[in-house]
């Protein structure tokens, strides 16, 4: 008996630090998340909560009364005066930003775990092995459903499917904490090879991009080939200048480079969560535990707000915020001596249900918290698979905002699932493009 309470209390203590995490295989989801619910309750069963997410969005879409998943209130709000309380769920940038703004506040709701895939994504995920990679199956959307390092949870999340093919107009913005905002539009067409009529299996996809507006930004065009993650090839990138009218190879189209329109706030590795190689940093893997973060932010996806309504001197006002309760790996990656960042430590979040980076903490060259990343999800309903709704990131230093990925205002309709051709994703093609 005292053998076994010995081993008891062993086993206990091996959980505590994250070590013993090992179920049977059909304790998990197929994405390889946890399907049982926490241990505090805070974060539901995933069968239960995924089909009452669907139930709820099902109600929202033919109830006239407006009783919708979009009118859900908040359970609690945190603020400064109350962060003590609920600190413990808070990551660093979070309980920061409750510190040093006043009236920034954090709405946290009753949690859906309502990351889901198509069928054959899934079946994809359940019929491989995910600790066997090779070159005959190169595409795997999530290739470590069990990872046991950083550096793989990184690769689930620039792995993981996010549709074949996209287009869309978006509008980004500068604030500053007097509510001053500046606007700058992007158009953007992202396909993998799967809907060209050529390409070449290790590419993960193709990317187009070009501002519309102001007229200062309007003319260059961005050219992107990125490799399949599991590669670990360099991307190729291309840009045509207006100005100069002609193409050239754009080398500089990654890690800490700082693209135009955001005022320097972010880099470009920081698009999308986090894109591209692995190369510069040590990619630690701290665990996995249940955090406040941003989900299923589906206000911010209506046309009928106007960006005036949205955006405030906290960058997003609270009331299109919404934050629940979520399992998330925490990875700490750690610039290399031998490379070269502006970032030299930088903490990821990345849901354990959908592998998407769901908040990021940086940190200056002095050791100081220097930015705050916000990447709010939903679930696009009809292609069914969670997607970004809005990226926010919060300078502390200068008390300035940048908020990317919204929509409001835009007349065009967001595009999924049509059919392209590799003569549009060519550096030929930037010519013709810009003619158009």
């Amino acid at each position: 008996m005292i053998e076994f309470l010995t081993k008891a209390v062993f086993i206990l203590f091996l959980c505590s630090l994250g070590i013993a995490d090992e179920l049977p295989l059909d304790a998990y989801t197929y994405s390889g998340a946890k399907s049982e619910k926490s241990l505090d309750g805070f974060v539901p069963n995933y069968r239960e909560s995924n089909t009452e997410y669907k139930r709820l969005i099902n109600r929202s879409n033919q109830d006239e009364r407006g009783n919708s998943f979009e009118s859900e209130q908040p359970i609690f709000i945190i603020k400064k005066k109350n962060l003590r309380k609920y600190s413990h769920y808070l990551s660093p940038g979070l309980h920061t930003l409750l510190e040093k703004y006043p009236n920034f506040e954090v709405p946290v709701f009753y949690t859906y775990r309502s990351s889901d895939h198509p069928e054959k994504v899934k079946q994809t995920l359940l019929n491989k092995e995910s600790s066997k990679i090779d070159k005959d199956n190169l595409r795997k959307y999530i290739p470590f459903r069990f990872p046991k390092s950083g550096s793989e949870v990184m690769l689930n999340h620039l792995s993981r499917y996010q549709g074949d093919s996209e287009e869309k107009k978006t509008h980004s913005f500068v604030t500053n904490s007097k509510g001053s905002v500046s606007r700058v539009g992007l158009w953007s067409k992202r396909v993998s090879p799967a809907v060209l009529d050529k390409g070449t299996k290790e590419i993960q996809f193709y990317v187009l991009a070009k501002y519309f507006e102001p007229t200062s930004l309007v003319g260059d065009i961005l050219l992107v080939h990125e490799p399949v993650p599991l590669l670990r090839k360099n991307r190729k990138a291309w840009i045509y200048s207006s100005a100069q009218r002609r193409v050239r190879r754009a080398p500089d189209a990654s890690h800490d480079a700082t693209g135009r329109g955001s005022q320097g706030l972010i880099t470009a590795d920081q698009i999308d969560g986090f894109n591209g190689d692995l190369e510069r940093f040590d990619w630690l893997l701290r665990g996995r535990e249940v955090l406040i973060v941003p989900y299923n932010l589906d206000r911010l996806d209506n046309k009928k707000i106007s960006y005036e309504t949205i955006l405030g001197k906290n960058c997003v006002n609270a009331e299109f915020l919404r934050f629940e309760f979520h399992r998330v790996w925490i990875v700490e990656a750690r610039l290399k001596e031998s490379s070269r960042h502006i970032y030299p430590k930088r903490i990821f979040y990345v849901d354990e249900d959908s592998w998407m980076v769901l908040m990021e903490d940086t940190y200056s060259k002095r050791g100081d918290l220097w930015r705050v990343g916000l990447h709010g999800l939903i679930q696009q309903k009809e292609e069914n698979f969670p997607w970004y709704r809005v990226h926010i990131h919060h300078d502390l230093n200068n008390n300035l905002c940048f908020v990317s990925g919204l929509d409001n205002e835009v007349n065009s309709p967001l595009k999924f699932g049509f059919k392209d051709k590799m003569r549009s994703f060519t550096p030929d093609a930037l010519r013709r493009l810009h003619v158009r």
